[in-house]
């Protein structure tokens, strides 16, 4: 099944609310949000966004990713979790285990692991996890 970018999608790589700029070097345990991410220097750290993400060819992540949209055109050390589509340009470099619910791969990018491409696996997995991470904050919060 393929998804195809929506007109919000298109708009949040054009401007995204959050951009790590190139020559830029940043080292986290962890970011999430709602919001766009574009990466075009190095990040280290997991990203977790419920909006799009995008690694510039100048941009790399070592860490796992969770996003709804991610557009791959850097190198990528990590694993990958996308809710709608993921696609991976010529220049990007992957190493690291997919699940998506669609997959777009250019001619000439490299990718080494392992992959599961469908929605309903995917769309279960990513619930399981909310649902277990929302357990943990209550409990944290002593709710």
């Amino acid at each position: 099944m393929l998804f195809k970018k929506t007109a919000v999608q298109v708009a949040e790589l054009d401007s995204p609310s959050t951009v790590i700029g190139k020559g830029i070097y940043l080292e986290a345990i962890r970011m999430s949000g709602q919001e766009s991410i574009r990466v075009d220097g190095m990040y280290k750290g997991a990203i977790e966004t419920e909006g799009s993400l995008v690694l510039g060819d100048s941009g790399s992540i070592i860490g796992d990713v969770s996003a709804n949209y991610f557009l791959v055109a850097g190198e990528m050390t990590g694993n990958i979790k996308c809710a709608t589509q993921l696609h991976l340009a010529s220049s990007a470099k992957v190493s690291g285990n997919i699940q998506a619910a669609s997959l777009i791969v250019d001619e000439g990018c490299q990718v080494s692991g392992s992959y599961s491409i469908g929605a309903e696996k995917l769309s279960q997995e990513l619930l399981q996890g909310r649902a277990d991470n929302l357990r943990l904050q209550t409990a944290a919060d002593g709710k």
